[in-house]
């Protein structure tokens, strides 16, 4: 997602009867020029190669298969194209479904992708789709996964920085967050708000929960001093970008553990938030924070990834 937004890769679901990832990604690109493509990547089990006497009638099966799917993705097309959207389609045979996503990612180098995904209520959870943690692990460019509601007119969008972090200690994925939510807040007329869940622990604390006690946050002075230094780590990351002292705000605890309620009290309807490349073991923790921030709060997730990090 460059300073002037290209294209948009749209992944569209042949099951599901509304395609909020389309509709947010219209309103993205008729603001911004870029163009749509509309993605269906599908497949029917059914079209084996043991049902069929020769090659022949599973080619002609599957093409078949392919030539219903893109009517399809031309009637979602049609209305858009008369708004004036620069628009094309593309229908895919693969499986899984992350699978086909990459390969057209890797062909397309779309400067966004925008997939549905869904919000689970607190006894529904661990029903993350395998696709999107596959996708928030792999995705080489900005990743916007969408939940089912609107947005607002003017929506509400808030940039997840965390100044500090030893997988990222020039900041260079916290400026990459900050550019992206700047951007997209250009593109659909919100301004964005800056936010940092940070944890107030000092040594003791931390040989405490290594030795199996509760980790208390310090109280007064000493916890004081630790908000200042968290609020001094997110200003000098601000300090190059336009965010006035009340865009931005300091939450206690750990993000997975706070910013889902802080999302519902500010009404946040695209959290951006960072995925850091550097190994599986770094790509598998920091995925985790991502699915399970995906998974507990209603707003949708843009995720950026800086590889250099």
């Amino acid at each position: 997602m460059s300073e002037e937004l290209d294209s948009i890769l749209v992944v569209v679901d042949p099951e599901a009867d509304e395609q909020p990832a389309l509709a947010k990604a219209a309103a993205i690109a008729g603001a911004a020029g870029a163009r749509l493509r509309l993605f269906c990547c599908d497949h029917d089990p059914r079209l084996t190669a043991r049902l069929f006497l020769s090659p022949g009638s599973l080619s002609a099966a599957r093409a078949n298969f392919l030539r219903r799917r893109r009517q399809w993705l031309e009637s979602l097309a049609a209305p858009l194209a008369e708004r004036g959207i620069a628009i094309e389609i593309e229908a895919a045979w693969d499986s899984p479904l992350h699978a086909g996503v990459l390969t057209e990612v890797s062909l397309m180098k779309p400067g966004l992708v925008v997939k549905d995904t869904a919000w689970h209520a607190p006894l529904a959870r661990g029903l993350f789709s395998h696709t999107d943690w596959r996708l928030l692990q792999a995705c080489p460019v900005p990743l916007l996964l969408v939940k089912p509601r609107s947005w607002p007119v003017s929506p509400s969008i808030a940039a997840a920085i965390d100044p500090g972090h030893p997988g990222d200690p020039a900041a260079v994925l916290d400026h990459a967050v900050l550019r992206q939510a700047t951007r997209l807040a250009g593109w659909i007329g919100a301004r964005p708000t800056a936010v940092h869940a940070y944890l107030p622990v000092d040594p003791a604390a931390l040989a405490a929960a290594a030795a199996g006690m509760p980790m208390i946050p310090p109280a007064g002075t000493l916890g004081d001093d630790m908000r200042q230094a968290a609020s001094a780590a997110v200003a000098a990351v601000l300090a190059v970008h336009r965010y006035p002292p009340e865009r931005v705000e300091l939450v206690e605890g750990a993000a997975t553990d706070v910013l889902p309620a802080w999302c519902v009290e500010r009404a946040i309807d695209v959290l951006v938030i960072g995925v850091i490349s550097r190994s599986r073991l770094a790509e598998a923790v920091l995925g985790s924070t991502a699915e399970r921030l995906l998974d507990r709060i209603p707003s949708d997730l843009l995720a950026v990834r800086a590889a250099s990090a």
